[in-house]
């Protein structure tokens, strides 16, 4: 892996690539971070704003932030495959991320409500992917949906990653990763990306937090690479409002419309940098699944950074085309080969109270 890599088309398969194509196992590198803390260079506004809380925490302060009825609801980013027009002149990623973070005149911020109409991922959910490189299991990804916490005063879903290699794997290449996003539960937009690795050449925490009344992030990264020593990066960065982090994305992928032919394109703000998730519904199929056999809508996810693709081959994520959109596969093609995940275990989780 190396500094302000492209954020991985498929998500799932972040905390994997890097390692099912490099070298064999070898001493193991001292952790860093691995907690909840904040650098304390930050202010306290900000170390209060991003502190993770229990939900009782929501109901004071400005009631703007946590009372849906003050809430204006935003429309989707969902349009259909159409041709551009000759002599029409398209923004580039970073002139939008420029418009998007520079200050309007209305101070006041207005937080988006963009639920569906149906829950589309209950508290106790549970996904469990095989991973496999060359047919070869490299281990299993867990996504965990966790009882709600809060930050800034809103409500937000909890949500962990769990990667580990397995037995057989681990001779070549050992990791035990961890990935959590906090999503705001009214606008489905993240607050907070938190990632950290412990493989056999790398032991990474990286931290995001996404002040989106003041459209900036703060990035903290300390890394420890067998190859490249211990290096640390702390900085702020302009972002567009309501932006997703590398997993939120999917997520949110989730609660919109897929018709067939239609583009997709989210904001994503990876490593303290602006891109553009353009996901593209490709086909529908039937598919065996641990659920049965069901449709899956097909889509293509293609990452731009400042306007321009960046072509890495194709992925594709095969979600069930129902209202629940559970992930049922992945796939990423990488230098060498493709890295396929499969879900071999789902748990639906309790149904939200009517």
């Amino acid at each position: 892996m190396h500094s302000r890599q492209t954020p991985l088309k498929a998500p799932i398969l972040l905390l994997l690539c890097s390692a099912l194509i490099t070298g064999c196992a070898g001493g193991s590198l001292a952790k860093v971070g691995g907690t909840d803390e904040l650098p304390k260079e930050l202010s306290k506004e900000l170390q209060e704003k991003f502190e993770i809380r229990d939900t009782s925490a929501i109901g004071s302060g400005d009631p703007a932030k946590f009372s849906a009825t003050t809430l204006e609801a935003v429309p989707r980013n969902v349009t259909p495959v159409v041709k551009r027009a000759k002599g029409k002149k398209k923004k580039t990623a970073k002139a939008k991320a420029a418009d998007a973070a520079a200050p309007g005149a209305e101070t006041k911020v207005v937080y988006p409500v963009r639920r569906p109409g149906k829950e589309p991922f209950w508290l106790g959910e549970s996904h469990v992917f095989n991973i496999t490189y060359f047919g070869m299991s490299g281990g299993d990804f867990t996504l965990d949906v966790l009882p709600f916490k809060a930050i800034d005063n809103r409500k937000v879903y909890h949500i962990r990653g769990t990667a580990i290699s397995s037995p057989v794997f681990s001779l070549f290449y050992r990791l035990n990763d961890v990935v959590e996003t906090f999503i705001d539960y009214e606008g489905l937009f993240s607050h907070r990306f938190h990632i950290v690795l412990d493989e056999t050449k790398q032991t990474r925490d990286s931290l995001e937090l996404y002040d989106n009344e003041k459209k900036q992030t703060f990035y903290w990264n300390r890394w420890n690479r067998k190859d490249h020593g211990y290096t640390e990066t702390k900085e702020f960065a302009p972002i567009p409002q309501w932006s997703q982090d590398t997993m939120s994305a999917l997520f949110y992928l989730r609660t919109v419309p897929l018709p067939q032919g239609a583009v997709i394109t989210i904001p994503v703000v990876s490593e303290g940098k602006f891109w553009e998730a353009v996901v593209t519904v490709v086909r529908r199929e039937m598919m065996d699944t641990p659920l049965g056999r069901i449709q899956t809508v097909v889509v293509r996810p293609e990452m731009k950074f400042q306007g321009i693709l960046k072509k890495q081959g194709d992925s594709f994520i095969w979600l069930t085309d129902d209202d629940r959109r559970f992930v049922v596969r992945l796939e990423a093609k990488v230098r060498i080969g493709t890295i396929i995940a499969t879900l071999k275990k789902v748990e639906p989780g309790t149904p939200p109270e009517p």
